[in-house]
């Protein structure tokens, strides 16, 4: 099961981090655990706005970069 450090939804700063295990990918990432400083799975106390913002957050971390072709030389 894949894992990424996140921004904590909780933390009104955006300074502390998460440990975030996730299935799938694109739009379809669903949510295993979220872990933060105390190793305490705060997944179930997150709100959906919150919840949103993680999957959100894994999404564009994981999103492919496009390839320049052509004009660039890239194939």
């Amino acid at each position: 099961m894949p894992t990424h450090i996140c921004i904590d939804p909780t933390d009104q700063y955006g300074q502390a981090e998460v440990l975030v295990a996730f299935k799938g990918g694109g739009d379809a990432i669903s949510l295993i655990a979220v872990t933060d400083a105390a190793h305490r799975d705060i997944l179930p106390d997150l709100e959906e706005v919150e919840r949103h913002d993680l999957r959100r957050e894994i999404a564009a971390a994981f999103r492919r970069p496009v390839l320049l072709r052509d004009h660039e030389g890239v194939r």
